[in-house]
C-alpha cells in the first residue's frame, strides 16, 4: 500500500492486511519503524446506498483528537471526489473539528 499526500509531503509505505473486493481494505497507516496504526474501510449494503465504516488504532499515546480531525477531512475530500469536485485539504475544518474533539475526548 502506497499513500502520498502530495500537499503535505508525508507518504505512508504499508502493507495490505485484509481485502475482499468491494467490501473490506484492511492496512496500517504507518510506515517504516513507526508503530502500527491498524486501520479498516468496510462497505455494506444500506437501502439504494452504501454503508462506509472506518474503524483504526492510533497508539495509546498519540493525540486521538488530531487523528479524528484528521480522518474527518480526508472523508470530506473523498465526498468532494465522488461528486466529481476534488478538494484540498480542508485545514481550517481540521483546526475546527481538533478543538472539538480535544473537548469531547477531554470531558
Amino acid at each position: 500500500m502506497h499513500i502520498d499526500f502530495a500537499d503535505s509531503g508525508t507518504v505512508i509505505d504499508s502493507r495490505v492486511t485484509a481485502f475482499e473486493a468491494q467490501r473490506v481494505l484492511a492496512y496500517s497507516w504507518s510506515s517504516g519503524s513507526e508503530p502500527e496504526r491498524p486501520m479498516r474501510w468496510a462497505l455494506a449494503p444500506a437501502g439504494a446506498g452504501t454503508t462506509l465504516t472506518l474503524t483504526l488504532q492510533i497508539p495509546a499515546n498519540e493525540d486521538a483528537a488530531k487523528a479524528c480531525a484528521g480522518f474527518e477531512g480526508h472523508l470530506d475530500m473523498l465526498a468532494a471526489a465522488l461528486e466529481g469536485v476534488p478538494i484540498k485539504f480542508p485545514f481550517q475544518r481540521f483546526l475546527q473539528a481538533r478543538g472539538a474533539y480535544t473537548e469531547q475526548l477531554a470531558g
